[in-house]
């Protein structure tokens, strides 16, 4: 396990660093000028062009620069951002991942429950009018655009019917004085849309892994022997029945770790909600090299690290894959 655990981890700093380099030599080469956007408010004299070019390093030879940024990155440092200079990227990240990991959470532990949950009722009651209209719905909120949706319940929720807010993460009218449990609650008032429209495209993936993993399981010789003990529907299907059809969410699970620290750009820009995936579509737009690549770099360490745990889950719940 050990000697498994550490050529795996060379494995993943490798594909890491090869990540880094590509995503440096695709931002640098791709068409634009991040000052471009700093001149749109006043025209620059070619003096403050050369001055803010080398002020970010962008005067270097492209060897030069990508050196000059692993090696500050490898401190912790990804210097400054060039829209919101003179702010330091690690300071814009760093209060962008609170409200990123607050809605990853939130919708990864529904997912998780409620797609399990649904996708072992489906495969106990298969072929069933409640199994084909979960797998209809399922897949229309799986086909759905994440923006399309995000629009049509704010127009809704937020417009139609004023139930809840239709962006941002906090009222900005509340009092400064306000208490903990009404501070909480104003941000659960404003999680909630954005909350379920991810969870709504997401969740068929799981239900229909859940569903499939579960219905191979029930054909096995040891439910059948279950249930010839005399054990109940429901401790078969939750005790014997769901832990050997856990494998599949595992890896699912893995895929959907990266959320956490992702969001959703799309999602995340219509109820302009304040996270990672927001702060990069905007780094996109206006060719923040430095922000662009710490999320990009962020993203990259998240889905690798997610590989990782997936393996290791694997390896440590069922003993037949600590033989390959």
């Amino acid at each position: 396990m050990t000697r498994w655990l550490l050529r795996r981890l060379l494995d993943t700093l490798a594909t890491f660093l090869l990540v880094a380099v590509l995503v440096f030599v695709l931002m640098r080469i791709a068409p634009g000028d991040p000052l471009d956007r700093l001149s749109d408010d006043r025209p620059m004299a070619p003096a403050e062009q050369a001055r803010l070019r080398a002020l970010f390093g962008l005067d270097q030879p492209l060897g030069t620069q990508f050196l000059q940024f692993a090696g500050a990155a490898v401190r912790g440092d990804f210097g400054a951002s060039i829209e919101y200079y003179p702010t330091r990227v690690t300071e814009l990240v760093a209060s962008r991942l609170g409200p990123s990991l607050l809605l990853g959470a939130t919708v990864l532990l529904i997912n998780l429950f409620a797609g399990v949950w649904l996708g072992v009722l489906q495969a106990r009651r298969r072929g069933s009018r409640l199994d084909r209209w979960l797998t209809r719905l399922s897949l229309a909120g799986y086909a759905a655009p994440s923006f399309w949706l995000g629009w049509m319940l704010v127009s809704i929720f937020a417009i139609e019917w004023r139930l809840l807010p239709a962006a941002q993460m906090t009222d900005p009218m509340l009092p400064p004085n306000a208490g903990c449990l009404a501070q909480a609650a104003d941000v659960g008032a404003h999680l909630i849309l954005p909350a379920l429209t991810l969870t709504i495209i997401s969740l068929a993936a799981t239900m229909r892994y859940q569903r499939s993993a579960m219905l191979e399981v029930l054909r096995l010789d040891f439910v059948l022997a279950a249930r010839a003990r005399g054990l109940s529907e429901r401790r078969v299907i939750w005790r014997h029945a769901w832990r050997n059809a856990l494998f599949p969410i595992l890896t699912l699970l893995g895929l959907w770790l990266p959320v956490l620290v992702t969001g959703a750009v799309f999602v995340e820009q219509v109820f302009n909600w304040p996270g990672l995936g927001s702060l990069t579509a905007g780094a996109v737009m206006t060719r923040d090299y430095p922000v662009l690549m710490a999320t990009a770099l962020l993203v990259a360490a998240a889905v690798l690290l997610s590989g990782v745990l997936t393996d290791l889950a694997h390896r440590l719940l069922d003993p037949r894959s600590r033989d390959q």
